[in-house]
């Protein structure tokens, strides 16, 4: 009987001892199943850090690029200024058609880039972009004042860089939460690059200046190399997508980390307008854009092109007021975010009514006579750069937030080359200004752009109902709840 009750004994011990065993192993496993958590949890962490990084790394790119390159030709004025000083006499229909070349590749030049980006990526477009930079700098610097031919080739080069401005826009995919804002700030960038020609012929030393700005282009050019994405989306510069495979009783066995590009947000308004490129195209919404964008761009263009010889038939010899516009026409560039805090507040239609007001406002103050004073002037390039600002911030703007990005390049692009078209009609009005006197064109600028005001007025409507639809079925889904 002893010896049994010790068996039992024994058997009961090695029981318990195998108990603590398994407890002790399953604590060991639980332990390192948390530390794996933790180790994971600060990997990924970790990485959506960096994917923040990325993204601000890819916006502050975008933002200098844009605000360097993108719209240096509409700093035209100080540039005609210091070419009439270096010799006198110089045709000012000529110096206009070299400005019309530069606006036009500016506005036609985008859409070139525009198919490019959504054919051969982002990275590539950018770069040849700012290869034509650099070119056209170095033919602006080595160029006579009276070499017409080699200006206007050097401004329509340097125009191309705009396309930079195309192909960094979808950097908003990224800031879900602001798009609008974003698009805004990067157009304040495109409208800041009209102080770089300000800042070029600062010294009164053309060849210096413009050679400074080929090497600055030439920088931008490596940056970009290195930096932006080969494809169309910035996604897939911020993109790291951590995956853990666990085994089936719970311990983690693996952490990778691949190269997986997320698919951008679905767009939440206009869903009327299509998905695919032909239903975009031929959308009722983009056909008018386009057309409103077209019409109220040949006054906004012809408005820089004649401002110099404006200012000087009203009394301005020392060119002064010249150099004014060049500076509101950059410094307004600090409200590009305005305009796009209110298209998210109150949807693009408005502000674009708003910015076409503005733009129609400015030609009336600029048909005054010169006996009003120069000083009103001033207030009236403050009252164009702002409407100016918001006009191109709300075609971008629109375009990513109601069609969305997969077509970006080619919707964007094709109403610029549009627009480039109708635009040369700068041209001509400016001949009419120098031959009978500039108030004819100005009123027949203010026509034009009072002509668009209809558009903002049904797009507003029909956003205002989008978000009216919107809460009405948030509202019931809630009650369903």
């Amino acid at each position: 009987m002893d010896a049994d009750d010790d068996v039992e004994r024994i058997a009961t011990l090695d029981e318990k001892h195998d108990d603590d065993g398994r407890r002790r192993e399953r604590g060991e496993r639980r332990a390192r199943v948390q530390d794996d958590d933790r180790a994971c949890a600060s990997t990924r962490a970790s990485k959506r850090e960096k994917q923040k990084f990325n993204r601000w790394t890819s916006f502050a790119l975008a933002f200098v690029a844009c605000a360097l390159v993108a719209g240096t030709v509409y700093g035209w004025p100080p540039l005609r200024r210091l070419l009439m000083r270096e010799r006198a006499g110089l045709s000012e229909k000529a110096l206009g058609a070299t400005f019309a070349a530069g606006s036009w590749s500016v506005q036609g030049g985008r859409f070139l880039a525009g198919l490019s980006r959504d054919y051969f990526g982002t990275k590539f477009t950018c770069c040849a972009c700012l290869a034509f930079v650099f070119a056209g700098a170095v033919m602006i610097a080595t160029a006579e004042a009276e070499e017409y031919a080699m200006l206007t080739a050097g401004m329509f080069f340097v125009g191309l860089g705009s396309g930079v401005q195309l192909c960094v826009q979808p950097v908003a995919v990224l800031f879900p939460e602001c798009a609008s804002t974003i698009m805004s700030a990067l157009s304040g960038a495109f409208q800041l690059s009209g102080l770089v020609f300000l800042a070029l012929t600062a010294g009164n030393d053309r060849a210096i200046g413009f050679f400074v700005f080929a090497g600055t282009a030439a920088v931008l050019f490596a940056t970009c190399a290195y930096v932006l994405p080969t494809g169309t989306s910035f996604i897939e510069t911020a993109a790291l997508v951590v995956v853990i495979t666990e085994a089936k009783d719970g311990k983690v066995v693996g952490d990778a980390s691949v190269g997986v590009v997320p698919k951008p947000p679905p767009r939440s308004e206009g869903l009327a307008n299509g998905e695919t490129r032909r239903e975009q195209l031929l959308s009722t919404e983009y056909i008018t854009l386009v057309l409103w964008f077209t019409v109220v761009v040949c006054p906004a263009q012809y408005f820089i092109s004649t401002i110099g010889y404006q200012m000087e038939e009203k009394g301005d010899d020392s060119g002064l007021y010249s150099t004014l516009f060049s500076a509101t026409y950059g410094a307004v560039a600090i409200f590009a975010a305005v305009g796009g805090w209110l298209a998210d507040a109150i949807g693009c239609g408005a502000v674009q009514g708003m910015a076409t007001a503005c733009i129609a406002f400015s030609f009336i103050i600029l048909a005054l006579p010169a006996s009003a004073g120069l000083e009103v002037q001033g207030f009236g390039m403050t009252v164009y750069s702002l409407g100016r600002l918001f006009i191109f911030a709300m075609y971008f703007s629109n375009i990513g937030r109601r069609f969305g990005f997969e077509h970006y390049g080619t919707l964007a692009g094709l109403g610029l080359l549009i627009s480039a078209i109708w635009s040369l009609l700068q041209y001509p009005l400016l001949a009419w200004a120098v031959d009978k006197g500039s108030f004819g064109p100005n009123m027949v600028c203010f026509g034009m752009l009072c002509s668009t005001l209809p558009h903002a007025f049904w797009l507003a409507t029909r956003e205002r109902a989008e978000r009216r639809a919107k809460r009405a079925a948030a509202a019931k889904e809630k009650n369903v709840k």
